[in-house]
């Protein structure tokens, strides 16, 4: 288990009862959902800096045609369902 450490965080009162009523209907501890929350956000926040880095020096026509290579590599699937076509 991860060593813990207390972390005060100010929070709009309407904030705070809102995170108290979704952890009393998740049925968990209100530490536990925020922990939850903060893990999700900060790791979707790491994925987006990480892609933008990866991309900074990336030109949009070099980065369409690579895709489009790509989608031109698909065979392509003539019992396609119409309800599943992009037409």
């Amino acid at each position: 288990m991860s060593k813990t450490q207390v972390v005060t965080l100010r929070v709009p009162l309407d904030l705070k009862k809102r995170l108290e009523s979704e952890a009393q209907l998740q049925g968990v501890s209100m530490n536990s959902l925020a922990n939850y929350l903060l893990t999700t956000q900060i790791s979707q926040l790491e994925s987006l800096s990480t892609i933008e880095a990866r991309m900074a020096n990336k030109s949009y026509a070099s980065l369409k045609s690579r895709v489009n290579n790509i989608l031109d590599s698909v065979q392509e699937n003539k019992k396609i369902p119409n309800w599943d076509s992009l037409n």
